[in-house]
């Protein structure tokens, strides 16, 4: 049987998440026929907990009786800091940001490229990099994006506190 997580399930998993106060990032199903893991990203203004995916997951649970007939894990979580970027809005809601992308077929040479999202068409992303030189690619063209999360950064926002350190004994 094959699942379309695009359509009919989409939908409930959005409504479900929605009904909640949450948003549906994505769904991604992997796995083998036998072994399906079906995962669901979710947000929410203020980060999600895992008292939220818990609820997410009851109700997608209920919501998916009827529609998945073999066996499944339903997964339900945040999508991280470095979350992956596959649709226009996602790229949309990230305007501004550093992401690195892989490319199917390259540009000049390069399969990796990173820099700021500085514009979204519907089917392209505008990419600054860090040499000031700005290009343009196709959503079709694009294998892999995430966000790219300056970690010290992210410390040190946290209060002005630096960073933790291991401390390793002789």
């Amino acid at each position: 049987m094959c699942i379309d997580v695009d359509g009919e399930i989409w939908t409930r998993a959005r409504e479900a998440a929605s009904g909640l106060g949450y948003e549906l990032l994505d769904l991604e199903l992997t796995g083998s026929r036998s072994r399906r893991t079906l995962r669901a990203y979710i947000e929410k203004p203020g980060g999600v907990s895992l008292a939220d995916c818990a609820a997410v997951s009851r109700e997608l649970g209920e919501r998916l009786e009827d529609v998945i007939e073999s066996s499944y894990l339903l997964e339900v979580s945040s999508p991280g800091l470095e979350r992956p970027l596959r649709r226009t809005r996602d790229f949309e809601r990230c305007l501004g940001r550093q992401v690195k992308m892989r490319l199917r077929g390259g540009l000049k040479g390069e399969r990796k490229v990173s820099g700021k999202i500085v514009g979204v068409e519907e089917n392209a992303v505008r990419l600054l990099s860090g040499d000031g030189a700005e290009a343009s690619f196709a959503l079709a063209d694009i294998a892999k994006a995430n966000l790219e999360v300056d970690w010290e950064a992210e410390f040190q926002g946290r209060g002005g506190e630096e960073a933790p350190r291991a401390i390793m004994e002789e």
